[in-house]
């Protein structure tokens, strides 16, 4: 006997719905922490339309706490962050969500967007081809492609004759730490980073720069 119009709509929404719980554990994780997890993501994107912010990524944390291989609210909350200017705490969560939902384009396109905020060109560069080669469509294809281009002439613009593209790779790394951890007041553990930084190339004027700042924060201590 066929299926009646209202059964197929039916079933179809039951796929949809276990497809979605899938996505947050459903199988591994105790189906009542899977759907109260599902919830509270559903409640946190409404909070974040209406502009609370704050109840927003409440509401993500506490997810992502109870669900931490789920790529959807790991992807909210990363988005999330890198909106309010935290791009540094974003990225550790959307390295996750790359791991956990790897074919999905979106996942590299916003890691590679967190690490563009924070400086590391090189590596945004790298998860922006990971993204434009995991078949992304639409605008989210047009953005990745736009981003790319703009990191790929500001690298062009900075290249350096001396140094590989392993080197320089290294030396923006280094870089970002030693300068992340003179923001935060920890010049000692700059210190470490910068060595690094020299070691690579010394008369580079951003090595010059922070580590006249170090010398600075460290004559304070």
């Amino acid at each position: 006997m066929a299926k009646t119009r209202k059964e197929k709509e039916r079933a179809q929404k039951l796929w949809e719905e276990r497809r979605e719980l899938l996505r947050f554990g459903y199988g591994k994780i105790a189906e009542f922490i899977v759907r109260e997890a599902r919830q509270k993501y559903q409640q946190a994107l409404q909070e974040w339309s209406k502009g609370n912010l704050t109840n927003a990524e409440n509401l993500l944390r506490e997810v992502v706490e109870k669900v931490p291989e789920a790529p959807d609210p790991l992807l909210a909350l990363g988005r999330l962050l890198i909106e309010t200017n935290r791009a540094e705490e974003a990225v550790g969560l959307l390295s996750k969500a790359c791991e956990v939902d790897n074919s999905n384009p979106q996942s590299h396109f916003l890691f590679g967007k967190a690490l563009e905020a924070t400086g590391r060109l090189r590596r945004a560069k790298e998860a922006y081809e990971r993204a434009s080669q995991r078949f992304p469509t639409g605008e989210l294809a047009r953005e990745i492609s736009q981003r790319l281009q703009v990191v790929e002439a500001t690298l062009s613009s900075q290249s350096s004759p001396t140094l590989s593209d392993e080197q320089a790779k290294l030396l923006e790394e280094a870089l970002h730490w030693a300068k992340f951890y003179l923001e935060v007041g920890f010049p000692r553990r700059a210190r470490e980073y910068l060595a690094q930084a020299k070691s690579i190339a010394p008369d580079h004027p951003q090595v010059q720069e922070i580590s006249k700042t170090l010398e600075q924060a460290l004559g304070d201590v």
